[in-house]
């Protein structure tokens, strides 16, 4: 029997390194989409570092409760401009902004129907800059699949043929592992510490969970040698 791994993520807008190690070590890759929004989660929102310290790019949504992720849509339809302009004042002097400014502005240059769409299209932008795009990549919402926390998470692995599911460690706390091995699924916690780069001073406590994107810009063209050098 062929080993085939699995992760399952909420779609983050512009994710922190975290994700794409996850990414990186899965066959495939399922975006979470069809589960309910959660305000107070990184679904609509980055922390990314400027001259003054971390801010927040937060999406306008239009909040109806209760709604799904892939139920999302915009507020404000000036988002787009106003966070190209904010990400280019924080980060035009840094190594990989003229490589990297075209793909962003073409990021918010193309309209997107909802915000998971928006969302998804960041993370998979950071997959690329930084090589680790899983070799499969669905959206949950795709799979026909139904349940709550653990149920879900066993029925998206049984629909996606799945061995192994690789879980964060917050994740992990709630699966029942011998149900899953008892289905042929095998539980792999996710053991992560991103390693220094060339950044901005910043206290440690503001820097936890700080995009990618500020690791991708800071990096330049070294970014996709990351993860290599993980490995």
């Amino acid at each position: 029997m062929s080993v085939k791994t699995i992760a399952i993520h909420q779609p983050e807008y512009f994710p922190w390194l975290g994700l794409l190690d996850k990414s990186r070590q899965v066959d495939a890759f399922v975006h979470l989409d069809h589960v309910q929004f959660d305000r107070s989660s990184l679904q609509h929102r980055a922390k990314i570092l400027g001259p003054n310290g971390v801010f927040w790019l937060t999406i306008p949504y239009v909040h109806r409760f209760p709604q799904r992720i892939d139920e999302l849509t915009f507020a404000d339809a000036r988002w787009a401009t106003k966070h190209l302009k904010s990400i280019q004042q924080a980060y035009s002097k840094s190594p990989g902004w003229k490589t990297a400014q075209p793909v962003i502005e073409a990021l918010y240059a193309k309209p997107h129907a909802r915000v998971v769409d928006a969302t998804i299209a960041s993370v998979e932008m950071l997959w690329d800059a930084f090589g680790v795009r899983p070799p499969e990549v669905v959206r949950a919402s795709e799979l026909g699949v139904a349940g709550e926390r653990a149920d879900l998470v066993k029925a998206i692995c049984k629909a996606m043929g799945a061995t192994h599911y690789l879980s964060g460690r917050t994740g992990a706390t709630y699966l029942p592992v011998a149900e899953f091995a008892a289905d042929g699924i095998e539980v792999v916690v996710q053991s992560f510490t991103p390693r220094p780069y060339p950044r901005r001073a910043v206290d440690e406590e503001d820097a936890r969970g700080l995009s990618a994107l500020d690791a991708w810009l800071n990096l330049g063209e070294a970014a996709p040698r990351y993860f290599q050098e993980e490995r």
